[in-house]
């Protein structure tokens, strides 16, 4: 939903050039350029993104390093429920988006605000100067780490969601999704996406291989024949010279056989090409296989990703049910991302599906230790009490076990 970057000064210019579409020749091939017209420039005074970045530069302090992080950029994409809302409401949504990073991070420091609705997914740019108050000096500074903090990343997503649902009518279901949530299958679907990108990366290699091996092969022969052509020409040649009518060559033939030579010499080196040419084909037909072979791995980890992704849409599905059922059963309007963790904890406790790892169970005491400690919670103290006991006497049972594996055998 959204992606943060930090920038240097460096690639502002072709940032610029990317938000605001200054190039009618994109290297991004997912731009539809017949739907340009309809992107967005939410920023509307009559200046540019670059202008207005060195104008804020030059009202705050920024150290004069080419590595420091003077810009960070935001992008946040249309989500799913909305691809098929009216364009007046899709653009709504980004209006409040954009208003929400206004105030966040300070209407002053927005450089661009641009939503593109020529790619694939209709996306919001949001760029800033991040910007915090120097005490010490009494001025304000370029700060990329001071303004864009672990908690300012941690609660970015949700201060998000709840802003549109309180600021939208027509948004309900939410930008927090399995992709924000714990849920396993998340991690087994990043697992498989890079693999998918790896094999088709590798595929992409040896298709290019093999393409060049094929390009070797058609200069090698053609080279062989232009030798071969040279040779009946000049034989013919020799043959009209000899036939003047003075009785004399203007060129002798030792000449034209020295030339031969030349060109014999010629078509020997030719021929070790070709050899080598076949060498090539052999490793070209050697490739085909390992292609065909690529191929079927590429295919099978093709299915098992769309499984993945069908099982992703399914407990997305479910997701929303259990928010709805929270919400307009329970009366629960906000699950916080502390209690979803504890939650899934206890759930594995109940349902005994308990780790052998002293890492995890420690992960696990935190987590719960952190709901309890939390005065909004909706756990049952006494519930979470009595998981908090049950993972300690877990952790003590893996110490025990380990000291027993490796205390060796009694003499």
């Amino acid at each position: 939903m959204a992606h943060l970057k930090k920038n240097t000064r460096g690639a502002v210019p072709g940032l610029a050039v990317h938000f605001e579409r200054k190039t009618d020749h994109h290297s991004n091939k997912d731009i539809d350029v017949s739907k340009t017209h309809l992107n967005q420039d939410l920023i509307s005074d009559g200046s540019d993104m670059l202008s207005r970045f060195n104008e804020r530069l030059n009202d705050v302090y920024c150290m004069k390093r080419d590595d420091v992080k003077a810009l960070a950029t935001w992008i946040i994409t249309l989500p799913e429920e909305l691809s098929e809302v009216p364009y007046e409401q899709q653009s709504a949504f980004f209006e409040a988006t954009k208003q929400f990073l206004d105030d966040r991070y300070g209407k002053d420091n927005a450089v661009a605000a641009v939503v593109h609705y020529d790619e694939t997914t209709p996306h919001l740019h949001y760029a800033f100067v991040p910007v915090v108050f120097d005490s010490k000096k009494e001025r304000y500074k370029v700060s990329a780490k001071e303004v864009l903090t672990r908690h300012d990343l941690q609660t970015f997503h949700d201060d998000l969601d709840q802003n549109l649902k309180a600021v939208l009518p027509f948004y309900e279901q939410g930008i927090l999704n399995h992709k924000t949530l714990p849920f396993e299958n998340v991690a087994a679907i990043k697992k498989y996406n890079y693999q998918f990108k790896a094999l088709k990366e590798e595929l992409v290699n040896v298709e290019e291989n093999i393409s060049a091996k094929k390009a070797l092969l058609k200069v090698t022969n053609e080279a062989l024949t232009e030798v071969e052509l040279a040779e009946k020409q000049i034989d013919y040649f020799k043959q009209a010279l000899s036939k003047n009518l003075f009785g004399k060559t203007v060129i002798k033939p030792d000449d034209l056989d020295r030339f031969k030579s030349v060109l014999s010499n010629m078509k020997k080196a030719t021929l070790q090409s070709q050899r080598d040419a076949a060498d090539s084909n052999q490793a070209l037909l050697k490739t085909k296989s390992q292609l065909a072979e690529v191929q079927s791995d590429y295919q099978q980890l093709k299915d098992r990703h769309q499984a993945l992704q069908k099982r992703q849409r399914e407990q997305q599905q479910m997701d929303y049910a259990m928010r709805d059922m929270l919400k307009n059963d329970y009366g629960v309007d906000k699950l916080s991302h502390t209690d979803v963790e504890a939650r899934y904890v206890l759930y594995k406790l109940d349902h005994e599906k308990l780790t052998q790892n002293k890492k995890v169970a420690q992960s696990w005491l935190k987590t719960l230790t952190t709901a309890r400690a939390d005065p909004d919670t909706q756990i049952a103290p006494t519930r979470l009490d009595r998981g908090i006991e049950q993972v300690k006497a877990l952790i003590n049972r893996i110490i025990e076990l380990t000291r027993y594996l490796f205390k060796g055998p009694s003499l």
